[in-house]
């Protein structure tokens, strides 16, 4: 067997059959790995993988690598996240006591849903080992949700439409789910249809989560990265949409994460809720 970089323990044999599964699927049976960095080769392999079917001895394997990769992160549980009421000592928020400010990653989170800001193709990115949060959501929870997301997606040709959400199970994240939207993108400017569509990301996510039971969802900031959305703008309607649907559905919601990854982002949110 050849040496293992950067895994720990029982994971290693498991990791190996992972790639070398990966590597002959995609006709690369004899390619040399003993000197890469093994979990950014997996990583790699997983994300430039098509939504095909595959063997259920991989799925139980990767299951497991998975699991326990969860086992080593610092997982935050949502019910340890103060609430805007709790951390804030004024605010404008009307349901303060069930919006949160989060700064951390959404993939490490104990919740019981989390949303993906992908692309209108519903698959998850397909660069290997990029950095946006579709491509992590994807690698962590494995396979399974490319594929779960494919049945989905080619009952309506594959076309999500801006605004709209679908959801899966959250397979080997620390959430239970995962709910895939798709923001709208910003070419010369902000127009009141790009706001709706904007609007439309945040109040269709939590309605397919009450559909479902789900009670408590974090959200990523939704188009402010490659599709240009000004973040400030953006912050306002996230807050806004947020707002006032849990008005409209008090008993049905528990908790909502803002999920801020960049100081930035959090200096932008504290501002607008103020």
């Amino acid at each position: 067997m050849a040496q293992s970089y950067f895994v720990e323990g029982g994971n290693m044999e498991k990791i190996d059959y992972l790639i070398e599964y990966l590597l002959n699927e995609s006709g690369r049976k004899n390619f040399d790995y003993s000197n890469r960095d093994k979990k950014s080769l997996y990583r790699a392999l997983v994300n430039v993988r098509q939504a095909n079917p595959i063997s259920e001895d991989f799925l139980k394997t990767e299951d497991e690598y998975l699991q326990k990769e969860l086992e080593k992160k610092n997982i935050t549980n949502v019910n340890d996240i103060k609430t805007i009421k709790e951390k804030y000592n004024n605010s404008s928020i009307v349901n303060s006591d069930k919006i949160c400010l989060w700064q951390g990653d959404i993939t490490k989170l104990k919740i019981d849903s989390i949303v993906n800001s992908g692309n209108s193709q519903g698959l998850g990115c397909f660069i290997p080992n990029h950095n946006c949060i579709d491509n992590q959501i994807n690698t962590f929870a494995g396979v399974r949700l490319r594929i779960a997301c494919n049945e989905i997606m080619k009952k309506i040709n594959y076309n999500l439409e801006t605004g709209k959400a679908i959801i899966t199970k959250g397979y080997n994240l620390a959430a239970k789910y995962v709910i895939q939207t798709v923001g709208p993108i910003i070419e010369n400017e902000v127009t009141n249809q790009k706001e709706i569509e904007l609007a439309n990301c945040y109040k269709n996510s939590l309605q397919l989560a009450i559909d479902n039971g789900i009670r408590t969802i974090a959200f990523p900031c939704i188009s402010t990265g490659v599709f240009r959305f000004p973040k400030t703008k953006a912050s306002q309607i996230a807050i806004k949409s947020v707002d006032e649907f849990i008005n409209e559905n008090k008993d049905k919601i528990d908790k909502v994460v803002f999920n801020l990854w960049e100081i930035e982002d959090v200096m932008i949110y504290e501002q607008n809720i103020k």
